[in-house]
């Protein structure tokens, strides 16, 4: 129920019904003592009066008797076996009375219950047997006075119970949710390196515990993110540098084994060496990969300053420097661009890798036999540039995930174990830094079309010297 999802009005409620039991107590009590003390007091004082004559004079004339206490109280006499009186004036015996005395209750006395018309009375025993055995005592109801002792009385708790309430709300209710709302803010800001706002709660109870707990465990989350933050970018130059090293070593690794390829007699050297040549494209590709994804963790933006580049002339050198790794793979590789200049903005290493991105990986999980076509397309105010291939391409359950870090499709696991996913990621980050739209779709009848769409930009000036 929605009433109860409230702390402030469970405190309410509860509060209310923990008066109204105790209002409900009180009065089951008082009845309970009253009973006692009727029972205890009156009862005794009933028996003297029969004792002093009046018993006699009910057993004389039983037709006729009756007699009159003090506070307007009646006594009337009724057979036991009958269960009814000689005296056609005496009220009916109550039966609810006889039956809690037959059940062993001494004087068992009956209340008047607020509202209504009923006589309270009680009922003794005088005699063994006879018109005179049983003798019922009645008063008479009083009604209105009891009514108006009945509504003060339950007006004067409802009033008690409601201020209790009210002082409750204001004295523990308010300063608890208050408290209570302070720590929910800081609890949800734990560990954020913005926007903690301590509890401030010096109150030496269990929630002013619960504030400094969380400050405490905040100051070390803090503490412990900014280690590692330090580590991992301590980690990320490394890699940085070691990659950028690399970069010389791998390259003159590739011109060698492309010239001992070429020079090669043997067919199996010859084949021997085309492996190591496309372990080395691996790596040279993965060592830049590296460095950008360094670069790019470190904040780095490829389209700062609004650089210019013609990716006309970065689709040449791309496929240019990969229709070797094509040829070795029995692939053909075929690209076409307008013949005027198209411009983009975005840093030239950063560009032509993640175009080597999309290429090598279109080679890679090719087929022998394959094609692959890279077409640049170019408008008045924006460009399109598409790498197809027809090679055995993507589940469209995996489409979605094409360009997540790390990730590689089962296909691709099993075609190259050792690939790292990070190609795709490193162009998708380039992508999205530059602005522009990277999407995967099917090429049919078979393979994957990846495409790089976005805004061209005025050509940069001509450098005079």
């Amino acid at each position: 129920m929605k009433i109860w999802r409230g702390l402030r009005t469970r405190i309410i409620l509860g509060s209310i019904l923990c008066g109204l039991l105790g209002l409900g107590v009180s009065w089951a009590m008082i009845r309970r003592t009253a009973r006692d003390a009727i029972q205890s007091g009156f009862a005794p004082y009933v028996h003297r009066t029969l004792d002093h004559g009046e018993l006699d004079r009910c057993q004389r004339d039983p037709a006729h008797w009756s007699a009159r206490l003090g506070r307007g109280a009646r006594l009337d006499a009724y057979d036991e076996a009958k269960l009814d009186s000689e005296n056609d004036d005496s009220p009916p015996l109550d039966p609810t009375l006889y039956r809690r005395l037959m059940n062993g209750e001494p004087s068992p006395v009956k209340f008047l219950h607020f509202g209504g018309e009923e006589v309270t009375g009680m009922l003794v025993r005088a005699a063994e047997s006879g018109p005179c055995a049983l003798v019922q005592v009645t008063w008479p109801p009083h009604t209105s006075g009891r009514r108006r002792f009945f509504y003060f009385m339950l007006t004067g708790s409802l009033v008690v119970i409601a201020a209790a309430a009210a002082l409750g709300v204001f004295v523990v209710v308010q300063p608890l949710t208050r408290r209570i709302a302070k720590l929910r803010r800081a609890a949800g800001a734990v560990g954020s390196p913005e926007g903690y706002l301590s509890a401030h709660d010096p109150a030496p109870d269990e929630l002013g515990d619960l504030s400094s707990g969380l400050d405490r465990a905040h100051a070390r989350i803090r503490a412990d993110a900014d280690r590692l933050e330090e580590r991992q970018r301590t980690l990320e130059r490394y890699l940085a540098d070691i990659a950028h090293d690399l970069k010389t070593p791998i390259a003159s690794l590739q011109i060698a084994l492309e010239q001992a390829t070429k020079q090669s007699e043997s067919r199996d050297m010859s084949e021997l060496l085309k492996g190591s040549l496309s372990d080395v494209i691996y790596l040279d590709a993965l060592t830049t990969n590296l460095r950008l994804a360094c670069q790019l963790r470190e904040g780095w933006n490829p389209a700062a300053g609004s650089p210019g580049v013609d990716l006309g002339e970065t689709v040449d050198r791309v496929v240019a420097r990969a229709r070797y790794f094509a040829r070795n793979r029995g692939m053909a590789l075929e690209a076409a661009r307008p013949d005027v200049p198209v411009y983009a903005s975005c840093h030239p290493t950063a560009l032509e890798q993640a175009i080597t991105n999309l290429v090598e990986n279109a080679i890679a999980y090719g087929e022998k036999g394959g094609h692959v076509a890279v077409v640049l397309e170019a408008g008045p105010t924006s460009f399109t540039l598409v790498v197809a291939d027809d090679g055995p391409g993507v589940p469209p359950a995996e489409m979605p995930r094409l360009g997540e870090r790390t990730f590689r499709t089962d296909e691709a696991r099993q075609r190259d174990p050792s690939g790292s996913g990070l190609g795709l990621a490193i162009t998708s980050e380039i992508c999205g830094r530059c602005g522009w739209k990277l999407s995967f779709e099917p090429h049919e009848p078979r393979g994957l079309r990846v495409s790089i769409a976005g805004p061209t930009v005025p050509a940069p000036p001509v450098e005079t010297s």
